[in-house]
This record gives structure tokens, sequence and C-alpha cells, in this order.
């Protein structure tokens, strides 16, 4: 099997663990300083962060498991290279402060060092979210 194989399979783990909510999983496939942020991040939605390490990811998950309750989350197509894999998804989400819908294509972005996620970008309709999130 190739890394970029190994990559994919790793990020349909994490994928996996994320839809039965076992984020300690999740964090054994991070390096200490994992980064994961948002293109275009904005002060007004609380899970943009950016978090940095396995602290700041769990922070993360506690953020956005606390803001949203999630509809849909169906990753859609994998594309993937030797340090690198994207991540086209479909997902939907109601934010409980005020019940908005967010329903979007997202582009996951995720990078790789010696085996393990170093990093992930969010690529977002960040318009539609930060109009649903702000309360």
């Amino acid at each position: 099997m190739t890394q970029p194989d190994r990559n994919v399979q790793t990020i349909q783990a994490v994928y996996a663990a994320f839809g039965k909510g076992d984020i300690p999983s999740i964090l054994a496939l991070v390096t200490e300083d994992a980064a994961f942020s948002f293109a275009g991040a904005s002060p007004a939605v609380p899970w943009h962060g950016p978090w940095q390490g396995p602290a700041g990811i769990g922070r993360f998950f506690g953020a956005i498991g606390e803001a949203v309750e999630f509809r849909s989350f169906e990753p859609l197509s994998f594309t993937s290279g030797s340090d690198a894999v994207a991540v086209r998804l479909r997902l939907a989400y109601r934010v409980r402060a005020n019940g908005r819908v967010v329903d979007e294509h997202q582009v996951h972005w995720w990078s790789f060092r010696e085996g393990k996620v170093c990093g992930l970008v969010h690529f977002e309709d960040t318009a539609q979210v930060i109009a649903a999130a702000r309360t």
C-alpha cells in the first residue's frame, strides 16, 4: 500500500471516529504540534479557532459539539498525495443557539508528517456559516 493510500485510510478512520463521537481515537492520529484552522475564520464562529496540538484540537471538537447539531456529514471524494489528502464533503447542521441551519459543501485539506495528521484547513461557505452563527 502506498503512503497516499495510507493517508486516505487515516482520514477515513478520523471521519468514522467523528461519527461515533470517539475523539480520543482522532487525537491519537495527530502530531503534538498539529493545527486545525478555517480559511476565512471569524471570531463570530466559536469553533473556528485556530486550534493547536491534541489538547487544542480536543477543545475544537468540544466547541463544535456544543454549538451545532449535525444533520449530515458525508465525505464525497478523496484525493491524495504523498503528504496531503483533500476531501470534498457535504454537510448540514443546526446551530443550537438560534436554530439556523447551514447546508453546504466543504473541502478539508489534511496535511501529514511521518504518517500522522499535522494539519487541517477547512474551506467552507464562510459567509453562510458566520450568518448562521450570529445570535
